[in-house]
């Protein structure tokens, strides 16, 4: 039941070809006012990494991207800006570029950062986008995680990892520099659980078909037995657990934070910046303990006609629709009744729905992209037409479309520009 819920979660939550086209159209709306800003000696060049490259983004994820800027001749990072400073008032001018060639109205350049950016949103789509400079190392992130998710799992580890950073999204965990948690750290801690899970290893468990047990199982591990403490994460080879001290990843005023080693590089620890892990901890755990409790209270349903412990209503999946609270003689509505499983045994319900839920901007976000692409809002500042036929050539069942359409659509649209 719980694994039905994830996967029709899943197949909601996934970006439509409309929101992954629009997204490409960003893209290609900063690669053009890099093109036409002239940069003596240098050749700047836009790429994304993170949730875009890997598919594993939410209708309300930003865009990473990173601005290379090489040598003009060669594909070498121009020495020009290869010092902190000079990246830094590279992104002030870079900002005031993206105002005046109105691609956003207002951007944030946090220069202090460890890893300096601009956070901006792009004016025509609302999508937000994290904008660095000369950061390669998140394409080779963005290579592992599509690594693991198209080759190594490819039928459990996105459903997986799409659940829980909607989780942490909804209760605004996921964001690094608030001390959130990333992308990145949440697929490498998926990662490892399917790697080391005894029976996943023996052959004894289909991931594919035990998707929600294995997101109950993420939250009991990572909320209540992991050794927070003295262990590193590992996902090299066939996945290990590694001692914090001999990576040199442990803190003496901090030694409750995550540490989980980069694959792309062993000396670099990927969650040293959630700083707010102890708050996540908490938040998985009362994630299994809800979990738990719907389940429970379900199956007392199902055999006693409710629950025989009262405290097991409060969180549990309710199935009956929604009403108006009564209001007392003051105005005021009055609390919710804590009766949250119906009398009726075979009534529908949902696990899932204790922990997650579609807030109104997720709706929100994807009923404007999807607005704005029919719109061809975003095709005309790109001097392309909208053209139907390119729509019924994209997937209409809610998932990523392929490599392959992405790729035809996207050259039909610049024959079509050429044609122009």
């Amino acid at each position: 039941m719980i694994n039905e819920e994830v996967t029709k979660f899943v197949s909601y939550i996934s970006p439509t070809p409309e929101e992954h086209q629009m997204r490409s159209w960003v893209i290609e709306r900063m690669q053009r006012i890099l093109g036409a800003w002239t940069l003596p000696g240098t050749r700047a060049v836009a790429k994304c990494f993170g949730s875009f490259e890997t598919r594993l983004y939410l209708p309300t994820s930003d865009i990473d991207m990173t601005i290379m800027l090489y040598n003009e001749h060669n594909d070498e990072v121009s020495p020009a800006y290869a010092g902190r400073e000079s990246i830094r008032q590279f992104l002030y001018r870079l900002a005031r570029q993206l105002k005046q060639n109105g691609f956003c109205h207002n951007c944030e350049v946090i220069a202090n950062a460890r890893v300096p950016i601009i956070k901006t949103t792009e004016r025509i789509s609302g999508i937000a986008v994290d904008i660095s400079i000369n950061a390669d190392s998140g394409m080779k992130s963005a290579q592992v995680q599509k690594s693991f998710s198209e080759k190594v799992y490819p039928n459990a580890l996105r459903a997986i990892v799409l659940a829980i950073k909607q989780f942490l999204f909804q209760r605004s965990m996921n964001e690094v520099y608030t001390g959130g948690m990333g992308s990145y750290a949440i697929t490498l801690l998926v990662v490892s659980l399917l790697q080391m899970h005894p029976r996943i290893r023996s052959g004894g468990l289909d991931a594919s078909k035990n998707l929600g047990v294995l997101l109950i199982e993420f939250f009991e591990l990572y909320g209540k037995r992991f050794n927070y403490d003295t262990v590193c994460v590992s996902v090299r080879e066939n996945g290990c657990y590694l001692n914090k001290r001999n990576k040199t990843f442990f803190s003496p005023t901090q030694p409750y934070l995550l540490a989980i080693e980069d694959p792309c590089d062993t000396s670099n620890d990927v969650t040293k910046g959630t700083y707010g892990i102890s708050r996540i901890k908490q938040t998985f755990s009362g994630a299994y303990d809800l979990f738990n409790n719907a389940i429970f209270a379900y199956h007392q349903t199902r055999k006693y006609g409710q629950p025989i412990n009262d405290a097991l209503n409060v969180g549990a999946p309710n199935s009956e629709p929604a009403k108006k609270r009564a209001r007392g003689k003051s105005g005021k509505a009055q609390a919710p009744s804590t009766k949250a499983v119906s009398n009726d045994p075979w009534a529908p319900v949902s696990f899932l729905s204790s922990i997650l839920h579609i807030d109104a901007k997720t709706v929100s976000m994807r009923q404007r992209l999807i607005t704005t692409f029919h719109k061809g809002t975003m095709q005309e500042a790109l001097g392309v037409e909208y053209q139907p036929q390119l729509v019924n050539a994209l997937n209409s069942n809610g998932t990523v479309p392929s490599d392959s359409v992405v790729n035809a659509v996207s050259s039909a649209l610049e024959d079509h520009k050429k044609g122009n």
